[in-house]
């Protein structure tokens, strides 16, 4: 999977919409699974608040071009498999159909799947309790 960052810190907010926009159409020419955007969590703005990840998100959902070339913006606050190593710092365009796959290599990837799945979480639960009686 080809996975494409770019690291918005510190850009004004015309800054970073110009860079997404180019970013974007460059990874959409080259076949690119997943783009990064990492805004940030507005820890370090005056107001503490993300205004680069609100107005970002706001351009994205409403950018023709992503449906066109089969693209999906993905939180990394979800709980999709794509977005399991993100935060809310950051929001991933998706190639449609990936959104569900594990980023990594494929060791990281079978990990991932082992970890996450319902076993897995199981699992998880139960030696959380085991724990917690000790």
């Amino acid at each position: 999977m080809k996975v494409q960052s770019l690291n918005l810190h510190g850009l004004s907010l015309e800054e970073a919409q110009q860079k997404t926009r180019q970013n974007l159409s460059w990874c959409m020419q080259n076949g690119v699974d997943v783009l990064d955007l990492n805004h940030g969590k507005g820890y370090h703005s005056s107001r503490n608040f993300s205004v680069l990840k609100q107005e970002l998100r706001r351009m994205l959902k409403s950018e023709p071009s992503l449906k066109e070339f089969g693209y999906k913006v993905v939180y990394g606050e979800s709980n999709l498999p794509v977005a399991l190593t993100y935060d809310e710092g950051h929001t991933l365009i998706v190639a449609r159909g990936k959104e569900n796959e594990y980023i990594g290599s494929r060791k990281e990837q079978e990990k991932k799947q082992r970890i996450f799945s319902p076993e897995g979480q199981q699992e998880r639960k139960l030696r959380k309790k085991r724990s917690k009686y000790k």
